[in-house]
């Protein structure tokens, strides 16, 4: 996804655009890290900081946290941070060794190592597919938890962005797997792009594995959840495969989970009655007392269930839809599901899918009322059609916006001599809060493309600039479609910036790894426009010396080894002078 600074278009005339940022993911997440062993594999590199130049790692790296630090055990070096590309094998006690073909950080937090993967949407998506379902589904089951699991990420990203990342690799996100199987990457690739809608916004597309027979509504788990399609409602496929389930806890192993959680009970109780139950069925608040007290302790029923499952494992209280009967001084709980029981139901949507229905009927049956796609829905759009590319409007009169799509088009290609050999479809949005609740980019970025889609903020917002962003947009449109996978994201921002017209700045030169990091991960505006405006003075350095038809057939075959580097330093050395 290419974004558009507004901020650049105002102040600087040009418009520059970026990729949609990672998804920054913090993996090894259950574990509390104190120390730990890095081996390379295929490629491995490190960098101690982030604008640092990566060096091979050719040996093991012992690291460990010191106070908020990252320290080198090796030399007694310690930094805020290493950073590591290529292939990896992180070691330390008390789980296998892990290997890792990603971008990896490391940072300290609270006495422990902090592992942040970086992925894109769709990896990350095909991640998660994998660790929720381990891809043991039919395929158009997967295609339904592919579509619900992009969704959840596109409305609740950065969930963590205290901690410094989006998502956690758990079930408190989403459990990811990068260790992803041919279904499951081809059930996100076929699905590719696409959410559920809920008017113009992304739906919080809550799942789970076994609703028991009967899915639970958002509000009677969440009270604050504002969905409106999340009703209790019986599910006949899950009911076929869905199985009973018993759990027998000791009272010593009930009081040590609940006094561990820090939740309130008499000291003196022998009975758990269930007070009060969701229209579902499932327990809401118990009691715990016994037969002389006239004052039980209420508890909810969820924050017993975690409180068991922090303590001693997930397997016991599998859900909250049980009843409860005392044995002696041992609990027994009878219940069906599991999880939460909101939103898709694994087991009903894997039957569906073996019944023959597709993964829009599934979404359908347990998402009632959302709309699938790539660009917003559940708003009505109006197409204007040319012989090229289509246009979408909510309001107004779109022939400005044809026509403008149409030149911007028909000039992106004679700019970069490539063709589209696609067909363009551009959204402009009724407002801005639409458009960022479409996109999820944040109110500075003026436009957003991903793959042949192009999503543009309000024309009243962009006014006479509506044709330079559209110019600017396509070009990047055509000279994706072209770049090789290595190419660096700088160097196609760059080229982009150069051909729509832009004029280098006299800003302080950045370096070509902190440029690369600030366009690929979400940054302040200020630090994308030095971003941006050192690209685009690196690669006009780089036509000059080398010309355009050159620089263009890099795009396609890769930058010769050595070139950027030398201008590098030369754009930096010019402007110290």
């Amino acid at each position: 996804m290419k974004r558009i600074l507004v901020a650049l278009c105002l102040l600087l005339a040009p418009f520059c655009s970026a990729q949609q940022p990672d998804i920054r993911l913090q993996v090894l997440s259950l574990y509390k890290v104190q120390k730990a062993t890095i081996y390379p594999l295929d490629g491995a590199k490190l960098r101690w900081c982030a604008r640092c130049d990566a060096a091979p790692l050719k040996s093991a790296l012992r690291i460990s946290t010191l106070a908020s630090l990252v320290k080198n055990d090796d030399d007694g070096k310690s930094s805020a941070g290493l950073w590591l590309d290529g292939r990896v094998r992180v070691e330390f006690d008390g789980a296998q060794p892990r290997t890792f073909r990603i971008p990896l950080e490391v940072h300290a937090m609270g006495g422990a190592l902090i592992f942040i993967a970086r992925l894109p949407t769709e990896e990350y998506t095909a991640a998660v597919v994998q660790g929720e379902t381990s891809g043991n589904m039919p395929p158009e089951a997967l295609r339904a938890i592919a579509v619900a699991a992009r969704t959840y990420a596109t409305h609740f990203r950065e969930r963590h962005k205290v901690e410094h990342f989006d998502f956690c690799d758990s079930t408190h996100c989403q459990f990811a797997n990068l260790n992803v199987t041919p279904a499951v990457t081809a059930a996100v690739e076929q699905t590719r792009g696409e959410l559920l809608w809920d008017h113009g916004k992304p739906l919080a597309a809550y799942y789970h594995q076994d609703c028991g027979g009967r899915t639970e509504s958002a509000k009677n788990v969440w009270p604050s959840a504002e969905q409106a399609n999340s009703s209790s409602r019986d599910d006949p496929y899950c009911v076929r495969s869905s199985k009973p389930w018993r759990a027998e806890i000791s009272h010593r192993e009930l009081g040590a989970a609940m006094k561990s959680a820090g939740l309130r009970v008499p000291q003196q109780w022998d009975e758990i009655r269930i007070l009060r139950r969701t229209p579902s069925g499932r327990a809401q608040t118990l009691t715990f007392g016994n037969e002389h007290s006239e004052n039980d302790v209420p508890v909810a029923a969820s924050s017993l269930r975690f409180a068991v499952g922090r303590s001693m494992g997930w397997s016991f209280l599998k859900s909250d839809l049980y009843d409860v009967a005392s044995n002696g001084d041992h609990f027994v709980f009878t219940g069906r599901g599991t999880g939460h029981g909101v939103g898709l139901c694994q087991f009903g949507a894997a039957e569906m899918a073996r019944e023959g229905k597709s993964y829009r009927d599934i979404l359908a049956f347990y998402y009632p009322g959302a709309s699938i796609g790539v660009a917003a829905s559940g708003i009505v759009w109006r197409k204007s059609p040319s012989a090229r590319l289509d246009v979408f409007t909510v309001d107004g009169e779109p022939r400005s916006a044809l026509q403008s799509g149409v030149r911007a088009l028909t000039w992106a290609e004679s700019q970069t001599r490539l063709h589209s050999t696609i067909r363009p479809a551009i959204y402009v949005y009724p407002s801005v809060e639409m458009f960022r609740n479409a996109t999820g980019e944040p109110g500075w970025v003026a436009a957003s493309t991903r793959d042949q889609t192009i999503r543009m903020q309000p024309a009243k917002v962009l006014g006479a600039k509506m044709e330079s962003i559209l110019r600017h947009e396509f070009v990047h449109v055509l000279l994706e479609n072209h770049a090789a996978p290595q190419t660096p994201l700088w160097f196609r921002e760059g080229l982009a910036m150069l051909m729509t017209g832009d004029v280098p700045t006299s800003a302080t030169p950045l370096g070509v790894r902190q440029m690369e990091e600030t366009l690929r991960t979400r940054s302040d505006n200020k630090s994308i426009q030095a971003a941006y405006a050192s690209a685009l003075t690196l690669t006009a350095r780089l036509e000059q010396r080398y010309g355009r038809d050159e620089i263009l057939r890099w795009l396609t075959n890769g930058i010769p080894s050595g070139i950027v580097e030398g201008q590098s330093r030369l754009q930096e050395t010019a402007h110290h002078r």
